[in-house]
């Protein structure tokens, strides 16, 4: 089964710049092909890895519901299927499905169901599933797969970030989801560190920090120029950092090149 990693946050915290960069390490210095899943609606995901995103699953839920497809002879759940697989961007270490905004006020029971089953399905060809999902997380429970190894829940290094951290954390004990461990990660935290304020309330609170990211200039020019994540150097200060963490946290089984000393 694959090892399922996601990805939480309030908006403009760089939770989908994370995605992406956790999505690079894997298959670049991990050496292992990752299926990615772009569950935010702003779906900024695709641009981040340097794709361009036509089709998400969004926009099948609509033809469905709105009964624009013609089944041409396919059983609807296999016609379901067949677009699903369709709407998938194919690279060589990794793929994409975009799933974009969320519902309306109609039933997406059934599309939901078939795109359950699908993700599940991919759990077993991959070694590595990547879900950057919205800030609220009901992705984890109404549209993707029910197991995560790994959440990863970040944010800014504020007052509002750590309510915001309690919050999610209370949120993912709540869903019918199995969440095997749980890290909170600050990003973007200024050079000179922690404010003592902020660090009492997170104490206060019960919530530990699995990792401290720092404000890069590198991220934020990449970000600003558009380009994707595979532009920043590999010697990039928060990308090795980030690396650190994962290595603490993912399998040594799973840790591939990285296990045998080469990088």
């Amino acid at each position: 089964m694959a090892f399922h990693i996601a990805v939480a946050g309030k908006g403009g915290t760089g939770k989908s710049t994370l995605s992406a960069l956790i999505i690079r390490y894997i298959t670049e210095e991990v050496g292992k092909p990752v299926s990615a899943v772009d569950a935010d609606p702003n779906a900024s995901l695709g641009s981040l890895l340097g794709l361009h995103v036509q089709s998400t699953v969004a926009d099948l839920r609509e033809d469905i519901v709105e009964k624009k497809v013609d089944f041409s002879g396919m059983s609807k759940d296999r016609y379901i299927e067949y677009a699903i697989e369709e709407s998938i961007i194919e690279k060589e270490k990794f793929d994409l499905l975009t799933m974009g905004r969320p519902e309306g006020p109609k039933c997406y029971c059934y599309v939901n169901n078939l795109l359950r089953k699908y993700l599940d399905k991919v759990g077993t060809t991959y070694p590595f599933v990547i879900t950057d999902n919205e800030a609220g997380m009901e992705h984890l429970s109404r549209r993707t797969t029910n197991n995560v190894d790994l959440l990863l829940i970040v944010s800014e290094p504020t007052i509002v970030g750590a309510l915001t951290l309690q919050r999610i954390l209370a949120l993912a004990d709540s869903l019918p989801v199995t969440i095997r461990q749980k890290c909170c990660i600050l990003n973007r935290v200024p050079r000179n560190g922690i404010h003592e304020n902020l660090q009492q309330k997170l104490d206060s609170m019960g919530i530990e920090i699995s990792a401290i990211l720092p404000f890069d200039q590198e991220v934020y020019d990449t970000a600003a120029c558009g380009a994707s994540v595979f532009e920043i150097s590999r010697e990039n200060e928060l990308y090795q950092k980030l690396g650190k963490f994962l290595q603490k946290h993912l399998p040594a089984s799973m840790l591939g090149k990285i296990a045998t000393g080469h990088t």
